[in-house]
C-alpha cells in the first residue's frame, strides 16, 4: 500500500449499487483499495430500490451531512441516502432519488445546449433520466465541499471522479459553477465507437485512417444511430475535464478519433484477485460443479441417443448479445469448423460449447424440463432401489442364500424404469435442441448455429447448448451461479471486436481456466504489449491464454487461429491441462487492484503537479 493521499475524492458513475455492466466490476472491486489510498472517499450512485435492498446499508447521516440533504431536498426536490455499498471495504457511499428533480429536465437539456451545444431536444429517457440524476449528483458535490469539507480540505484537494455521459450533467455543472473542483471523466467505451462496430462497419481502420490524417469524426455521423446527444455529452464531458481518462491503448485511439481529445491516462481494469479461490480449492471446486454440469448435459442428450459426458470437455462464451462486437461470429464460425476437423480425423472426446448469452426468450424448453424431471424421479427410483437391495443382500447371505439378479431386483423397479425409458424415448431422426429456453424468434445466433451446421446430430464432435438467460442456482436447468459454471468448465472464449477493456478472460483465469481474447480488446492488448510481447512465449502460456489476432487481418485468419486453439486445449493431456489452469491463474494476479490502482492515484497527484 503506497502513502495515503491527503484528498477528497467523490467518485460518481450510474453504476454504483446498481449493476448494469462492466463498470459495476471496476467500482466495486476497485472501492476497498481506494478507500486505502484517500484520507476521504465518497462513492455516489443512483437510488434503485431493488439493488439498494440487498447492497445497500443506510445508515442516519452526520448532522453536518444531514443539513445538506435537507437543504437539497427543499431546494430542489431531491433525496440523498447515504451509508456503506456492501461491498469488500465497505466504502462510503450517498445515493441520489431525483424523482422530485424531473421537472427541471428541460430545463437542465436547455443549459447544456446553451453552454455546450449539446442537442437533447428529441432524446427519450435513456438519456433524460441519467442527465436528470447527473445534474443532482453536481449539486450534492458542491453542497457538500462548500459546507462541509470547506474547513477540512482546501477546494483544490477535493476531485470529482465521472464515470460515462451518465454521470455526464454533474461534471459539466462543476465545471461551469465551480471550476475550482478538479474533475476528472473516464471513458469505458465510446457511445459512437460502439454503435459503428455493433453496425458491422470497420471501426479500427477508420480510426487508423483518420488518426493519421489527422481527422475526427464528424458529428453528424451519431444521427443515423440516434446517439448524437449521449455522443455530444460525452464529447463535452472529454473536452471539458481537468484530466481525461480511458481504460486501454485501444480505447484511447478510439477516443482520441471520436472525441477529438487524446487520454491523458490510461487507468486498466483490475479485480480483487486475491478475494478468489487459491488454486487448491479451485480444482475441487472445478470436480463439484463440472459434475453437476456433466448431469445437466446427460440430461439434455440422453433421450436423443448416448454421450460419454466422462470424455466430454465444456467450452463456453458469455456477454452481452452483441453478436459482432462480443465475437460470438467467430466463435460459432471456429466451432463449426472445428467439429467438421474433428468428425474428420475421428476423435473420440466430444466438446460441449455453452453460450451463456441473455436474450428475450419466453422460458424454459418444455421437453428439457420434462426430461430434468423424469431423470430426477428415475435418481429417486434407484436411490431407493440401492437401500433395498443392501437389505436384500444382508437378508440373503443371513440366510445363507447366495444373491442373484433375480432375488435382488424388485420388478415393480424394473417395471417403473422401463416406463420412464419409454418415456424419455424420441424418434431416432429427432435432434436434441440448440437451445435450453424457447426463444421468441430466431436471431443472429442460432442462424450462424444452424449455418455452420451445429445441429447436435449423434456423430457431431461439437454440440452446442445456447443458454439465453442469467445463469441462476435456481434457475431449474443447470442450477449453478456464473463463477460455480466457469469453474466446471475447461475454457473461456471471447474473441471480441468492440471490447475496450474485456472483464470475461480476466475473471475466467482468476477462476483457474485458460481463456481466448483477442488484440480488439483491452484486456488481450495489455496481455499482448505486457505480458506475452516481451519474450518467447513457453508452451504453457500457449496453452493457458490465446490473443487471437483481429486488427487488420483477414476473418478467415482469425477464424482458423481460434480453432487451432481451441483443438490445442482439446488435445491437452490432464496433467497439461492442470498446469494451463495454474498458469492462468498465476497471470490474473498482474490484474490484481492493489498494483493497479496506482493508476488511478498518479492521475490524481498530476492535478497538482503542474500547479
Amino acid at each position: 500500500m503506497g502513502i495515503e493521499r491527503n484528498l477528497l475524492v467523490f467518485e460518481t458513475s450510474y453504476e454504483v449499487v446498481n449493476k448494469v455492466g462492466g463498470i459495476y466490476t471496476v467500482l466495486s472491486t476497485k472501492a476497498s483499495e481506494m478507500k486505502k489510498n484517500l484520507k476521504n472517499y465518497f462513492l455516489i450512485g443512483p437510488y434503485i430500490k431493488r439493488q439498494a435492498a440487498t447492497e445497500f446499508e443506510e445508515e442516519k447521516p452526520s448532522p453536518e451531512f444531514e443539513e445538506v440533504f435537507n437543504r437539497l431536498e427543499k431546494e430542489y426536490g431531491f433525496k440523498c441516502r447515504s451509508g456503506h455499498w456492501l461491498i469488500a471495504g465497505r466504502p462510503k457511499c450517498i445515493l441520489i432519488e431525483p424523482a422530485g428533480f424531473a421537472e427541471k429536465t428541460n430545463e437542465i437539456k436547455g443549459e447544456l445546449w446553451n453552454q455546450y451545444k449539446i442537442d437533447s431536444l428529441h432524446s427519450g429517457n435513456d438519456f433524460n433520466e441519467p442527465i436528470c440524476w447527473g445534474r443532482t449528483a453536481g449539486l450534492l458535490i458542491a453542497k457538500l465541499i462548500n459546507n462541509v469539507f470547506s474547513k477540512e480540505f482546501e477546494k483544490e484537494k477535493c476531485i470529482a471522479h465521472f464515470h460515462e455521459w451518465l454521470s455526464g450533467a454533474a461534471l459539466l455543472h462543476l465545471k461551469n459553477m465551480h471550476p475550482e473542483i478538479k474533475t476528472v471523466f473516464t471513458t469505458h467505451a465510446t457511445v459512437l465507437g460502439r454503435c459503428i462496430a455493433g453496425a458491422g462497419q470497420d471501426l479500427y481502420s477508420e480510426v487508423n485512417n483518420g488518426l493519421s490524417k489527422g481527422q475526427q469524426v464528424g458529428e453528424e455521423r451519431a444521427h443515423p444511430f440516434g446517439v448524437q446527444a449521449k455522443h455530444l455529452t460525452e464529447k463535452a464531458c472529454a473536452h471539458n475535464a481537468d484530466i481525461f481518462t480511458t481504460v486501454s491503448k485501444v480505447t484511447a485511439r478510439e477516443a482520441e478519433y471520436i472525441l477529438g481529445r487524446k487520454p491523458n491516462f490510461i487507468l486498466p481494469n483490475g479485480l480483487n484477485v486475491e478475494r478468489f479461490f487459491l488454486m487448491e480449492e479451485l480444482a475441487n471446486q472445478h470436480i463439484k460443479y463440472r459434475n453437476i454440469i456433466r448431469k445437466f448435459v446427460l440430461d439434455y442428450f440422453a433421450p436423443y441417443y448416448y454421450l460419454n459426458v466422462e470424455n466430454t470437455l465444456f467450452y463456453f462464451i458469455s456477454g452481452r448479445h452483441e453478436f459482432k462486437n462480443k465475437g460470438v461470429d467467430l466463435f460459432l464460425d471456429s466451432l463449426g469448423t472445428l467439429n467438421k476437423k474433428l468428425k474428420e480425423e475421428k476423435k473420440d472426446r466430444t466438446i460441449i460449447a455453452f453460450i451463456w448469452i441473455p436474450t428475450r426468450n419466453v422460458g424454459k424448453n418444455i421437453e428439457l424440463l420434462k426430461h430434468i424431471a423424469l431423470y430426477e424421479r428415475l435418481e429417486d427410483e434407484i436411490e431407493e432401489e440401492v437401500r433395498r437391495i443392501k437389505n436384500r443382500l444382508y437378508y440373503r447371505i443371513s440366510k445363507g442364500e447366495p444373491p442373484t439378479t433375480a432375488n435382488l431386483l424388485d420388478s415393480e423397479f424394473l417395471y417403473n424404469v422401463r416406463k420412464m425409458l419409454f418415456e424419455l424415448r424420441h424418434e431416432k431422426n429427432e435432434l436434441p435442441p440448440i437451445s435450453a429456453l424457447e426463444l421468441e424468434k430466431e436471431n443472429s445466433i442460432t442462424r450462424s448455429i444452424k449455418k455452420n451446421d451445429l445441429l447436435n446430430k449423434e456423430e457431431d464432435k461439437v454440440k452446442v447448448i445456447y443458454y439465453p438467460t442469467y445463469l441462476s442456482s435456481t434457475d431449474g436447468l443447470i442450477g449453478l451461479e456464473y463463477y460455480q459454471a466457469i469453474q466446471g468448465c475447461h475454457l473461456g472464449i471471447f474473441p471480441s471486436y468492440y471490447e475496450p477493456w474485456g472483464y470475461t478472460p480476466l475473471e475466467t483465469m482468476a477462476l483457474g481456466l485458460p481463456a481466448a481474447t483477442s488484440d480488439l480488446s483491452g484486456f488481450g492488448k495489455f496481455i499482448e504489449e505486457n505480458l506475452l510481447g516481451k519474450k518467447k512465449a513457453t508452451e504453457i502460456e500457449k496453452n493457458a491464454i490465446c490473443v487471437i489476432k483481429r486488427e487488420g487481418r483477414d476473418y478467415n485468419e482469425s477464424v482458423k487461429e481460434l480453432t487451432d486453439f481451441m483443438l490445442r486445449v482439446y488435445n491437452l493431456s490432464k496433467r497439461e491441462r492442470g498446469d494451463a489452469k495454474i498458469y492462468a491463474k498465476r497471470l490474473s494476479y498482474e490484474f490484481d487492484w492493489s498494483s493497479l490502482v496506482e493508476n488511478y492515484l498518479k492521475a490524481y497527484d498530476s492535478l497538482f503537479a503542474v500547479e
